[in-house]
């Protein structure tokens, strides 16, 4: 079994993503949606897992969740979880000396 681990990957400097921003990222191939509520740098695959509509165009709430604009299903950003049959993939955020960065597991 391999050992998985997280790989860090700066995506964006943090003057790139003030508070209310959104900004879209490629990471190894993935295309991951970057949203600023309230502060927080909140981080989610860019497609929703029910019929792969662009979350980074979706409908963001201060409970810290996002709405796909193609059908309204609803995710946590934090854990990626959905009141509907499907999770969301998230990933985890830090931010260090003015760049955002995104956490990728590695194997």
């Amino acid at each position: 079994m391999a050992n998985l681990s997280s790989d860090w990957k700066p995506v964006c400097g943090s003057s790139d993503l003030p508070v209310g921003a959104r900004r879209l990222v490629e990471v190894a191939d993935v295309e991951i949606a970057l949203f600023n509520i309230g502060g927080s740098i909140f981080a989610i695959n860019n497609r929703c897992p029910h019929r792969k509509g662009p979350l980074i165009r979706g409908y963001t709430d201060e409970e810290g969740g996002i709405k796909c604009p193609m059908h309204g299903w609803r995710f946590d950003l934090r854990t990626g979880q959905s009141n509907r049959p499907a999770h969301a993939q998230v990933y985890e955020t830090k931010t260090e000396r003015n760049t955002v960065f995104v956490a990728i597991l590695a194997s």
